[in-house]
């Protein structure tokens, strides 16, 4: 081993992370973006749900005094996502549609929402992939033939 400054830094530079330490965990899956309508802020959505307010603590911060601290939430199970108003004052639109809090709104497409003066524009991220058919094909049976052919 070299001696000095540069031996020592050879050295640190050789150890690594012990065999045993934890590999990092992967990168959370983002299922959805909300950014704001002038494009100045994005948003990637992870996990189980994402809280939309003014307030600390929450994964979608917007400073605007017509949002509640805990404005509007968006949840996402089993691919299917759905924003609801959390009884914010100003109110939360999904698509031109006033949300009544409580009442959850299915996401079906990408969308605007409105909550209190502030429009974002909601989009998808990673999907889920198509689930296969329910039923096998049955056995013994001929797939139909193609119109047009004999």
């Amino acid at each position: 081993m070299r001696g000095g400054w540069a031996g020592w830094c050879a050295a640190i530079a050789v150890w690594a992370a012990p065999a045993w330490a934890a590999e990092p965990a992967p990168p959370a899956k983002v299922w959805g973006f909300l950014e704001l309508a002038d494009g100045s802020k994005k948003f990637a959505l992870t996990g189980d749900e994402a809280v939309v307010g003014s307030g600390e603590g929450v994964q979608v911060a917007i400073a605007d005094r017509t949002v509640a601290a805990r404005h509007a939430r968006l949840t996402h199970k089993d691919g299917v996502i759905h924003l609801e108003d959390l009884g914010s004052k100003t109110g939360t639109l999904a698509a031109g549609t006033a949300l009544k809090p409580g009442k959850p709104f299915r996401i079906l497409q990408p969308i605007e929402v409105s909550v209190g003066a502030v429009l974002l524009r909601f989009a998808f991220g990673e999907r889920p992939a198509l689930l296969p058919p329910t039923q096998p094909p049955a056995k013994g049976k001929k797939p139909p033939a193609k119109a047009g052919k004999k």
